[in-house]
């Protein structure tokens, strides 16, 4: 795995909002737990804990992908 640094940062600090994901007026996730990653020149993503989040409305694709500073992902769907 790479190193963050000068050439690429990544930071990951505590969002101190409270953030709602909703589709169709529905609540798919709702945390005060959310963690704000911001990397290189990319835009801002919120990671919510699963916990936080309606299983019930996702579903696990076999999409995935790998990041050499961040290692790998895999992607979920709403229902």
């Amino acid at each position: 795995m790479k190193i963050p640094g000068p050439d690429h940062p990544i930071t990951i600090a505590k969002n101190p909002k409270r953030v709602r994901v909703s589709v169709g007026g529905e609540v798919i996730a709702e945390t005060s737990h959310a963690l704000t990653l911001k990397e290189a020149g990319y835009p801002a993503v919120q990671y919510i804990p699963r916990a936080d989040a309606n299983s019930d409305k996702l579903k696990r694709t076999d999409h995935s992908t790998y990041c050499p500073y961040k290692g790998d992902a895999s992607y979920f769907s709403i229902v």
